[in-house]
């Protein structure tokens, strides 16, 4: 009767202590599974959870669609997505509609316009006439245009946003009539070299992201190669990396015509053609993630300019901006911390775009919408998860 008794206690103490190692185990589970719960796309909450650096892969997988998810969801992104991480996709994915009337949706390689992103494969085609001894950034624009109204305005200049220009965006609405007719780069300089419009500022005053900078750049590689633009591009970048679905300007020759998007309003209405789609070098490279991706990869290596050149475009090239934000030749530039982040965004007639990388741990971030809306507002937020970055909340500059 003892020995029962006693048996039986031992099995109570050992049924007791499974329950509460358990509890133990449930408990950390829970507590290993917050942090994977679909993020809150409030800012301020962002700051205080974010994601821990022992993530792996997957579980970064797993935060990357809980956020586009919901954002989708809840503000109508309408995009493809992908994102990297130690040279490895860890996620891409599209959400919604290429074309909202057929509605036909959305796919990894469909095509986007990438608006402003376009400025980094420019300043990329620049420093590789500078590596080839064919332009110098203190050779001033009238050596390439005689003609051209302003001088003292140099290719440097061009590349960093602080030569004073003017607009083209504004200046063309005034002097341009007929809006029938898609305005050229060539258009653009004739334009400003009849009618004179003043300068914002002297050159070299300061910074101020200007258009019209990008759109000579573009010429002058066109001057230098006697070659147009869009074919320099595609001979020495697109097909050397395998960009077989990146083209320029409204090609009608575009072998994967079934995968271009159409560009729409917050209202879902197209937007229609504009006069100013014409001119290149600041806009008007169309693109997907995946050929993105082989564009960050190959920044990596020297198959399009040296490393060493690439880090002049990745400097801060504006000595008089104040705060953990500069510009570079092509890219925004970003401090988390001491780490810096190169990124841009764009916006032109119905799309959204935004691409960044980070070289510290070769992880890349590349989100194409096909319409206008204000989720790209959550991108600061997603990337403090990304990077567990407690700072305070920046929204981001397209």
């Amino acid at each position: 009767m003892y020995l029962s008794q006693v048996r039986n206690k031992n099995i109570i103490l050992n049924a007791l202590l499974l329950v509460f190692i358990f509890t133990i185990l449930s408990c950390q589970g829970k507590k290993k599974k917050r942090l994977l719960i679909k993020p809150n796309i409030v800012a301020k909450e962002a700051v205080a959870d974010t994601v821990t650096p022992e993530l792996t892969f997957s579980e970064k997988s797993f935060m990357v669609d809980s956020f586009f998810t919901e954002i989708s969801e809840k503000n109508d992104f309408n995009g493809t997505v992908l994102v990297s991480h130690n040279d490895k996709v860890i996620y891409r994915k599209a959400f919604g509609y290429a074309n909202f009337g057929t509605k036909e949706l959305l796919q990894e390689n469909s095509v986007f316009q990438l608006a402003s992103i376009s400025k980094q494969f420019t300043a990329v085609a620049v420093l590789m006439l500078y590596e080839k001894g064919l332009i110098n950034f203190d050779d001033d624009i009238t050596k390439y245009f005689p003609d051209f109204p302003y001088s003292g305005i140099t290719i440097r200049m061009l590349l960093s946003h602080r030569s004073g220009l003017p607009n083209y965006m504004y200046f063309c609405d005034e002097y341009y009539t007929n809006k029938s007719v898609a305005l050229t780069n060539h258009d653009v300089i004739d334009l400003m070299i009849k009618y004179k419009p003043p300068l914002y500022f002297p050159p070299d005053k300061k910074f101020n992201y200007c258009n019209t900078n990008y759109c000579l750049l573009a010429s002058i590689i066109q001057e230098v190669t006697k070659m147009p633009f869009d074919v320099f591009i595609t001979r020495k970048i697109f097909i050397p990396l395998g960009m077989n679905r990146s083209f320029i300007g409204n090609s009608i020759d575009f072998e994967y015509k079934d995968l271009l998007t159409t560009g729409y309003d917050e209202n879902n209405k197209p937007i229609n053609p504009d006069y100013l789609d014409g001119i290149l070098g600041d806009k008007g490279i169309y693109s997907c993630i995946n050929d993105l991706n082989k564009w960050d990869k190959a920044l990596y290596t020297n198959k399009l300019i040296k490393q060493s050149t690439l880090a002049l475009a990745l400097s801060p090239a504006n000595k008089d901006m104040i705060g953990n934000r500069n510009y570079g030749y092509g890219w925004r530039i970003k401090f988390l911390d001491d780490t810096p982040l190169f990124y841009h965004g764009g916006w032109w007639k119905g799309y959204n775009t935004y691409y960044l990388r980070n070289p510290k741990d070769h992880s890349s971030i590349i989100i194409l919408s096909n319409k206008v809306n204000w989720s790209f507002n959550s991108i600061t937020t997603f990337l403090n998860r990304f990077y567990n970055y407690k700072g305070s909340v920046e929204y981001e500059t397209i």
